[in-house]
């Protein structure tokens, strides 16, 4: 007999496959693209700035565009390895059920919060193109930087739904084998 909730688990077998596809792509955005590029603007800002007195008048701009960039699409990778931020203090000291139950309010509040940002950056996107919205000092459009922040957000909100934990999952990641952890070890579980 077919269970009722069948359809639903095949929906998100779907997103969490999709998500964490997505969320390995966006995380090699950060790490190839962005975190390089803030990088080499912050370098050259300093040296202009200390040793010619001539600091780029749009290095704020950039800096901050690419800093939301690399932590924006950093997230749902952060999610999915365990990376993110959690009051370590009082969750160590939780077993059981309460584990459980603190690991559903921060999935909970994480959908939430995440869902209604990017929701709301997409919705705000249309207006910032519109309007012709840019940076204080760089006169570049800054709405596809919105638009990428929502759907960073979004792709986040799929990994908590895929990945409700935040545990790190065996075998899952950037060219990890099957059974092995990503830097090629067996797990200890699976040692006898």
């Amino acid at each position: 007999m077919r269970s009722p909730l069948a359809p639903l688990d095949a929906g998100l077998e779907v997103v969490d496959v999709w998500s964490n596809r997505i969320s390995i792509a966006l995380f090699r955005v950060a790490v190839d693209f962005a975190l390089p590029a803030l990088m080499v603007v912050v370098t050259l800002d300093v040296i202009l700035r200390y040793v010619f007195n001539s600091p780029l008048p749009w290095g704020r701009d950039v800096n901050g565009v690419l800093l939301l960039m690399a932590t924006f699409s950093a997230l749902p990778h952060a999610w999915d390895k365990g990376y993110h931020i959690r009051m370590e203090v009082f969750y160590s000291r939780l077993h059981g059920r309460g584990r459980d139950l603190a690991d559903v309010a921060t999935g909970a509040a994480g959908i939430l919060f995440f869902a209604l940002m990017g929701v709301q950056a997409i919705r705000f996107t249309p207006y910032m193109a519109i309007t012709g919205e840019t940076g204080e000092d760089l006169l570049l459009p800054i709405w596809p930087f919105m638009a990428y922040m929502g759907f960073c957000s979004l792709v986040l909100v799929g990994r908590l739904l895929g990945n409700p934990s935040g545990e790190e999952q065996i075998g899952v990641g950037l060219g990890a084998a099957e059974g092995t952890s990503p830097d090629g070890t067996t797990p200890d579980s699976e040692v006898q």
